[in-house]
């Protein structure tokens, strides 16, 4: 079976089940999964970045990742600064204990924090929109405008793409496949403003399609970097077709940030 084929139909699997989730899950059941993304989407990059230590080593990293979407579940925002206090600190700590004059403990201690911040801080926030009036509608927004734009991108630049995007990063993304993931965006985008959000005026939801859209796909381009850096294709295997679950949620990452805080900022 092909590697595309694999692709379809892991993601029609997965869909109904996303859209049951969002839509009859209840918020508890939504952070839960969250969270288990959040577990999972840590586990690899800890292979990614850390694939010498022990497990001894990403276990703190973990427990305290689970800690912050706890946090975000409970609108406990003031709890994430000590979150990566205390990773620093348990970091450096198992750095006193292990270390060895070889050991770049910066390096270690920078991995540990930066994980933290990309993968359960990030992620979080999508808890934080599903929490909002109509948050069910928004997280459907979120999630249709980021896979409209990745497939486009995806078919558009396979079919018309003739400009390297990024190509020491991704050789094959294009140029041609991004303006195409946008204009999907704006289309999804726009769609959901006349069914379901007609109260917002046009130059507020264009604006914040376009942001969603373009920090989703340099999110793809941060963890297809992030990869590169090691010398592998996907982060795993648990979805065939897709790789691992950092690969499904590379995009949402950097998207679900960006639709929370330009609506709480400027709506």
């Amino acid at each position: 079976m092909s590697s595309h084929l694999k692709r379809w139909l892991t993601a029609l699997v997965l869909l109904p089940l996303l859209v049951l989730l969002i839509g009859k899950g209840g918020r508890t059941c939504f952070a839960l999964v969250v969270a288990l993304a959040a577990a999972v989407s840590l586990l690899e990059y800890y292979a990614l970045v850390l694939s010498r230590e022990t497990m001894a080593i990403k276990a703190p990293g973990l427990v305290l990742g689970l800690v912050m979407i706890a946090s975000f579940y409970w609108d406990g925002l003031v709890v994430i600064p000590a979150v990566l206090v205390l990773a620093f600190f348990g970091s450096a700590m198992i750095c006193l204990a292990r270390f060895e004059p070889q050991t770049s403990v910066p390096e270690m201690l920078y991995k540990q924090v930066t994980g933290l911040v990309y993968i359960p801080f990030l992620l979080g926030h999508m808890i934080l929109i599903r929490n909002w009036n109509q948050g069910a509608t928004w997280t459907f927004l979120l999630m249709a405008v980021i896979i409209a734009g990745d497939t486009a991108a995806y078919y558009v630049g396979k079919t018309l793409g003739r400009h390297k995007l990024a190509p020491i990063i991704s050789p094959g993304k294009t140029v041609e496949g991004a303006v195409g993931g946008l204009a999907a965006n704006l289309l999804v985008g726009a769609l959901f403003k006349q069914c379901w959000f007609p109260e917002f005026g046009w130059g507020f939801w264009i604006a914040l399609i376009m942001v969603m859209g373009a920090l989703g796909q340099t999110g793809d381009l941060v963890e297809s970097m992030l990869k590169r850096s090691v010398g592998l294709k996907d982060s795993g295997s648990i979805f065939p077709g897709h790789g691992g679950f950092l690969d499904r949620i590379d995009a949402l990452l950097f998207a679900a940030p960006a639709l929370y805080y330009f609506k709480t900022l400027l709506d």
